[in-house]
């Protein structure tokens, strides 16, 4: 217990760190995920406590590290138990088949070359047998935090997550066998059978979290219950394997995906459980950067180059071949691979059982001395990649990529803090005075919303009105030109009529447009636009060609960044 005690100041500086420079950094488009890894390299790669008390309480040393692998498990427990949560079977309808083609091509790709390049850099086939599942694992923990740091929403943004929890899910599974196969260990269908027992163990605990979640309503409740769930999954994982970490995470994804699935509530629960681990986030981040050695860069030799420069090549050529053979190459960026890039918890889990068996130890040092530098480039690169991904898929609003925007100077700030200490003291009067900024509609729109061509469909434009989430969907034509909108008011009167909806296209039902919102209008008079026309949603055009779609939400989240410090109808003093 002293010894946790003892950690807890260097472990407050290092947040204090991460706030300053991730505050710091939004202007260089820098991922909140590369900070906390980098403040954790800086303060965990020196150890004073033994030297200096005083600096032995400002750097990461032993007491810190001991806190961080406690928190460890119960992060990645949190953090798999999200990736689950994102395999909604709505989203897999649609995009299921055409995931699951990219899926495949980009592991059998990565595979492949990251295989046969350690196979020819080393000689030996039992290690470019091993390889490929170290190398098609990606991160996901900075993937999904470093998206949901900017909102990204998307065809490019929803395949990478689905993408990542393939991966992982094939790398987890796969493992064994192929560890069997090349060092002849032990039975790897029994360890296969002991992975799917975690999955489907995880799944049952999450079908009864998604009973227990009918009969809870508030924001505190889901939150509880989802902490239980994966505590619960953590200790039926560390009651049926040895090496718990590795089906932890298995039962941790298959709780996810039942709960999201299985309950109306599903999506309140993470929602409440973001909020609340958020800080376990951080902390998993520090210890992770804190555990890196940048010196293993230096060390990696012929066989780290090729085991990175094939993973690279790997994930960006599977992912383009794949697009291409699901018929996917319009929706998905050719540069999807990017956000597959980060490496770090299920490939250090795979290391570990490597390095804990008798025969496999001795065997794959070398390789595992690779991989651990390839997780250091590829955890600080990688999360910047991905959001540079995302971004230049137009799947990120740019009131997403300004976040407070509004926010005062620290002398803009003393003043609101003197303001309000002498308004709650009222030693001063003050006068009302509205403050706002000025907000368009460009910095507040979605770039690639989902739209219907001339010839779509009946059923396809149904499928796409209920799976938008928006009120309306705009009808382009072959040059992207906007030429109508879709709602549900133009097709309710066709849904029981099965002849009449065979004949039907999109050009029949849509309502011509002939005002769209321009993305220089200012965003207080695009929202009284929404207003008299009664909608949630509108199409923004420049030129007449399609650019976006403003919804309310997007708006209102907007507002609420710009004016974060800033609460409206705040009283002003009329003196200072």
């Amino acid at each position: 217990m002293n010894e946790v005690l003892i950690a807890f100041p260097s472990i407050a500086l290092a947040l204090l760190v991460c706030l300053l420079l991730a505050k710091l950094s939004l202007g260089a488009g820098v991922p909140r995920v590369s900070i906390y890894l980098l403040v954790g390299v800086a303060l965990g790669s020196f150890d004073f406590s033994e030297s200096s008390v005083l600096l032995g309480q400002l750097f990461l040393g032993q007491s810190a590290k001991h806190l961080f692998e406690l928190v460890t498990p119960v992060a990645v427990g949190f953090i798999l138990f999200r990736v689950g949560g994102e395999f909604q079977f709505r989203a897999l309808r649609r995009f299921g088949p055409k995931v699951l083609a990219l899926s495949a091509m980009e592991i059998l790709v990565t595979g492949v070359l990251v295989g046969l390049a350690v196979w020819a850099a080393t000689g030996e086939w039992a290690l470019g047998v091993i390889a490929p599942a170290l190398a098609i694992s990606s991160a996901p923990s900075a993937t999904l935090l470093t998206l949901r740091e900017v909102e990204a929403e998307g065809p490019a943004s929803r395949s990478i997550i689905l993408l990542v929890g393939l991966n992982n899910l094939a790398a987890l599974l796969f493992f064994p066998v192929l560890m069997g196969l090349a060092f002849g260990t032990g039975h790897p269908y029994e360890k296969t059978a002991v992975s799917f027992l975690a999955l489907f163990g995880g799944m049952a605990i999450g079908l009864v979290a998604a009973l227990v979640l009918e009969s809870f309503t508030s924001a505190k409740e889901h939150a509880v219950l989802g902490v239980l769930t994966v505590l619960g999954c953590l200790g039926y994982s560390h009651a049926i394997c040895n090496d718990p970490m590795m089906s932890a995470m298995l039962s941790c994804f298959g709780a996810g995906f039942v709960v999201i699935n299985g309950s109306a509530r599903g999506a309140a629960l993470f929602e409440s459980n973001d909020a609340m681990v958020y800080p376990l986030y951080v902390l998993f981040f520090l210890g992770s950067g804190a555990e890196l050695h940048l010196e293993t860069l230096v060390a990696l030799g012929v066989l780290g180059i090729l085991f990175i420069a094939t993973r690279v090549i790997g994930k960006f050529a599977g992912c383009w071949l794949g697009a291409r053979l699901a018929g996917w190459q319009d929706e998905v960026p050719p540069y999807l691979g990017a956000g597959l890039l980060c490496q770090a918890g299920v490939a250090l889990g795979l290391l570990h059982t490597l390095e804990g068996n008798d025969i496999t130890g001795p065997a794959t040092a070398d390789l595992r001395h690779v991989v651990l530098g390839s997780v250091v480039f590829f955890e600080l690169l990688g999360p910047y990649l991905c959001r540079k991904c995302v971004v230049a898929a137009g799947e990120v609003t740019l009131a997403n990529l300004m976040p407070n925007f509004g926010a005062p100077r620290s002398r803009g700030a003393m003043r609101e803090v003197r303001s309000e200490l002498g308004q709650n003291l009222g030693l001063r009067n003050y006068a009302a005075l509205a403050q706002r900024g000025q907000l368009d509609v460009r910095s507040c729109m979605r770039r690639v919303p989902d739209k219907a061509a001339l010839n779509l469909t009946f059923d396809r434009v149904l499928k796409i009105l209920s799976e938008s989430g928006a009120d309306i969907v705009p009808v382009i034509d072959d040059v992207e030109h906007l030429v109508g909108i879709l709602s549900f008011n133009d097709v309710k009167d066709l849904l029981y009529d099965p002849h009449v909806r065979e004949l039907i296209i999109a050009q029949d039902l849509m309502s011509p447009i002939s005002d769209p919102l321009d993305p220089d209008t200012p965003l207080a008079e695009a929202l009284d636009k929404l207003d008299r026309k009664s909608v949630q949603s509108w199409p923004v055009a420049d030129a007449g060609k399609l650019i976006g779609i403003l919804r309310r939400t997007d708006a209102y989240s907007a507002v609420r960044k710009a004016f974060s410090t800033k609460a409206q109808g705040k009283q002003q003093g009329s003196s200072s």
